[in-house]
C-alpha cells in the first residue's frame, strides 16, 4: 500500500457571527451589539460610552437569520471537500445561552448545521454515484458521536463504563480508539441513531438556560471512497461538527457543587483553547494542544490540515456585556490563524478472497490440484530424474491444499512448490506414468553398481575380521610365554617404593599397545607425561595396565620452585615517590583526592596538617597527621607507592 498527499494552498479560518434574538423578558434593556452591514459589526466601548468599536468578519448574521442562510454561508461550501479526501472542521463557540447547541442542531422544524450536513453529504454521495464518470467509485458514509465532560472522552454511540484514550498515528493523524462507528446510508437512519445518543450528553439547568450544556460534544463525519479499478486509490474525508460548551460566570448562574466543578473544567479548556490561539498567531515554537482533551482533539482544525469554519454566537443584552466583548475579541484573533489542508489518499490493491471447492476421492484421499510442469530436476549425472505432467485424477496429499490457500505466492514461488510436490509423487509412485521408463532404467543402473561396490565392501570386511581373530589369539598366547611379565614386574616395584613415602616425580607411563594386521608384537610405546594425574581406563581383561600415582605434594613443591616474583624497578619506584611527596606538598584538596584512598575527608585532614606543621619529607610521615589511622596510612602507601 503506498500513500499520496496531494497538498493544497494555505487558508485562513473562516469566522462567522451570530446574533441571538433578544429575550422576552429583556426586551425593554437596552442592546449593546448594533450589526452594519453582512460581515461586520459595533459593540460600545466600556472604556468610553461615546465610542464603538468595530469587528469585520467573513460573516455577520443578525437576530432575523436563518438557520439554512448559516448552512448555505459557512457549511455548504465544505462539502464537497469531503468528498476529495480533505477534512472540514465545524464548531459553535460564544458564552453560555448564547444560542450554539441551537446553531448545530436546531429543531424538527427548523433543523440546525449537523443535520444539515448529514444531509448534503448524502445528497453529494448520491450524485457522484449518478455520474457516469465516477462508475468506478464507491462511497461510505458513517458517523461517531462523542463528548468531553470534565476533561474525560466518552462515546455517546456506545455507552462505555470508562473514558476513552486519544492517540496519535505515525502520519499525526489524531484519533480515538475503540470509539463506536456506525454506518448510515439515509437521514432517517442518521436520525434514528442520532437522537438516542443526543440524550446520553451531560445537561443541566443554570439561571441563565434551562438546559446547559456541561460538556463539549464533537459529531464526526467519514466518507470513503474507493476506487474499484486500478491503481485502486482510495480517500477518506471527515468534517468535525463540534458543540462547545459556553464559558460562564459562576456568580450569574449560581452554580455550585458539581455544576461549579463543571463550570471550572468547561472554563479551564476554554482558556487552553485561547493559549492555543495566541500562541499560532505569536509563531511560537511550542503550541499548547496537549493541556487539554479538547484542543488535542481541535489539532487538525487550528493550525493543522482542516478547513475550518468557527461561528461565535452572542447575546445583544446590555448584562451580557463582557462575554459578548470577550467572545469577539477570541473570534477576532482567530481569524488569523492559517490552515494548511491537503487530501489524504491511498493506493491499495483489494485482496479477493476465492472459496476453494476441495472434493474428496472415495477413498478418503485428497485429489491433486498441481498444474502440469514443463520443467524436469537433473541429478549430479546430468540425466533427467524429473516429472512429467502430473494427472489431475492422481492424488497430491502433500502440497496441494497449502498451494490451494496461499493466493499470494509468487510465480516463481508456486512453479518450485508444484515441482517439488510433482517430483515427490513420482519417486512414491514410479510406475503412474508411462514416459519414464528411461528415466527408471537409469536409475536401476545406478542402483545397481551400488549393490555391487555393498558386497565386495562386505567381503574385505569379513577377510580383515578374521585377520584381527588370528592376530588376537597370537598376542594371547605370547603374553603367557613371558613377554610382557618382566616389564609388568619392573611397574610394580615402582609402585612399592612409592609407598614406603619417598615420592618423586613418574618418569614414564605405559600407554596401550597398538596392534596390526603383522605377526610380530610390537613393544609397548613410553612418552613422557603432561601432567602427574591419574586418568582411570577400562580394557579388555587380557590386556593388564598398572596405575602410576603422582604425589601432589612433591609436585607442588616444584611449581611453587619454578615461580618467578617480580620486583619494581628501584629507580621508577624513587621517581614515583619523589611525585607523591610533591603532591603532598603542594597540592590543593582537589588535587589530594587523585590519589588512591585518599577521599574528601582524608584530603582535608592532610592538607590541614601541612599548613599547621609544613611539608612532608617522606611518605611515611602520613603517620602523624592526626585522624588517620595507622591501617588507612599503610592503604594509601600502598595503593600509591606499589
Amino acid at each position: 500500500m503506498s500513500c499520496a498527499q496531494s497538498a493544497g494552498d494555505a487558508t485562513r479560518i473562516k469566522v462567522a457571527v451570530r446574533l441571538r434574538p433578544v429575550n422576552k423578558e429583556d426586551k425593554d434593556k437596552k442592546l449593546c451589539v448594533n450589526g452594519l452591514d453582512e460581515s461586520s459589526l459595533e459593540i460600545w466601548n466600556w472604556r468610553n460610552s461615546t465610542q464603538t468599536i468595530k469587528y469585520s468578519f467573513d460573516a455577520f448574521f443578525d437576530a432575523a437569520s436563518k438557520q439554512e442562510d448559516v448552512y448555505k454561508k459557512c457549511v455548504e461550501p465544505l462539502m464537497d471537500k469531503i468528498l476529495n479526501g480533505q477534512n472540514v472542521s465545524i464548531f459553535a463557540y460564544g458564552p453560555t445561552g448564547a444560542g450554539k447547541t441551537h446553531t448545530m442542531l436546531g429543531t424538527a422544524e427548523n433543523p440546525g448545521l449537523i443535520p444539515r450536513a448529514v444531509n448534503g453529504i448524502q445528497r453529494a454521495t448520491g450524485k457522484q454515484r449518478k455520474d457516469p464518470r465516477n462508475s468506478q467509485w464507491t462511497y461510505t458514509f458513517s458517523f461517531s458521536y462523542l463528548e468531553i465532560y470534565q476533561e474525560k472522552v466518552y462515546d455517546l454511540l456506545e455507552v462505555k463504563s470508562q473514558d476513552l484514550p486519544i492517540r496519535e498515528d505515525r502520519d499525526r493523524t489524531i484519533f480515538i480508539p475503540n470509539l463506536a462507528e456506525r454506518e448510515i446510508k439515509s437521514l432517517q437512519e442518521f436520525h434514528t441513531l442520532f437522537v438516542p445518543a443526543s440524550k446520553n450528553r451531560t445537561t443541566a439547568a443554570t439561571k441563565l438556560n434551562s438546559r446547559s450544556s456541561r460538556s463539549h460534544s464533537i459529531l464526526l463525519l467519514k466518507v470513503v471512497k474507493k476506487q474499484h479499478l486500478p491503481p485502486y486509490r482510495k480517500q477518506i474525508g471527515k468534517a468535525y461538527l463540534i458543540d462547545l460548551a459556553g464559558s460562564e460566570n459562576n456568580k450569574r448562574t449560581g452554580n455550585q457543587g458539581i455544576r461549579l466543578k463543571e463550570s471550572g473544567a468547561i472554563n479551564t479548556s476554554l482558556f487552553v483553547l485561547g493559549k492555543v490561539v495566541d500562541a499560532l498567531n505569536q509563531g511560537l515554537g511550542r503550541i499548547p494542544y496537549r493541556d487539554s482533551k479538547l484542543t488535542r482533539l481541535l489539532q487538525d482544525s487550528l493550525g493543522g490540515s482542516a478547513h475550518a469554519c468557527m461561528v461565535t454566537n452572542i447575546a445583544p443584552e446590555e448584562t451580557n456585556y463582557m462575554e459578548t466583548y470577550t467572545a469577539l475579541n477570541f473570534a477576532s484573533k482567530s481569524r488569523q490563524i492559517v490552515n494548511r489542508p491537503f487530501t489524504r489518499e491511498t493506493m491499495e490493491k483489494p485482496v479477493v478472497r476465492v472459496p476453494v471447492k476441495r472434493a474428496h476421492s472415495t477413498d478418503g484421499q485428497r485429489p491433486s490440484s498441481c498444474s502440469p510442469s514443463k520443467k524436469a530436476k537433473r541429478g549430479s549425472n546430468g540425466d533427467k530424474v524429473g516429472s512429467t505432467a502430473v494427472k489431475p485424477q492422481e492424488k497430491a496429499p502433500f502440497l496441494s491444499p497449502l498451494l490451494k490457500r496461499q493466493h499470494n505466492f509468487e510465480e516463481s514461488m508456486r512453479q518450485r512448490l508444484q515441482l517439488l510436490e510433482t517430483n515427490i509423487l513420482t519417486h512414491l509412485n514410479p510406475s503412474s506414468s508411462t514416459n519414464q521408463d528411461h528415466s527408471n532404467q537409469s536409475h536401476d543402473q545406478q542402483n545397481h553398481k551400488i549393490l555391487a561396490q555393498l558386497k565386495e565392501s562386505s567381503k574385505q570386511l569379513s577377510e580383515l575380521q578374521r585377520d584381527h581373530t588370528k592376530l588376537h589369539h597370537t598376542v594371547v598366547n605370547s603374553a603367557k610365554v613371558g613377554h610382557v611379565q618382566p616389564r609388568k614386574q619392573n611397574l610394580l616395584n615402582t609402585v612399592k617404593s612409592n609407598k614406603t613415602g619417598h615420592c618423586s616425580k613418574p618418569k614414564a607411563i605405559i600407554q596401550p599397545m597398538t596392534v596390526s594386521s603383522q605377526e610380530n608384537i610390537p613393544s609397548p610405546v613410553i612418552t613422557k607425561p603432561t601432567k602427574p594425574t591419574l586418568k582411570k581406563e577400562h580394557t579388555r581383561q587380557d590386556v593388564q595396565f598398572l596405575k602410576i600415582k603422582a604425589c601432589r605434594d612433591s609436585y607442588e613443591g616444584s611449581q611453587k620452585e619454578n615461580l618467578h616474583h617480580l620486583q619494581p624497578n628501584p629507580e621508577l619506584r624513587a621517581k614515583h615517590a619523589a611525585e607523591i611527596i610533591h603532591l603532598l606538598n603542594t597540592g590543593t584538596v582537589k588535587q589530594l583526592k587523585s590519589l588512591q584512598s585518599v577521599g574528601e575527608k582524608r584530603a582535608q585532614l592532610i592538607h590541614s596538617w601541612r599548613q599547621m606543621f609544613g611539608e612532608f619529607t617522606k611518605i611515611d610521615d602520613l603517620r602523624s597527621v592526626n585522624g588517620l589511622p595507622t591501617k588507612t596510612v599503610d592503604a594509601i602507601i600502598r595503593n600509591n607507592l606499589l
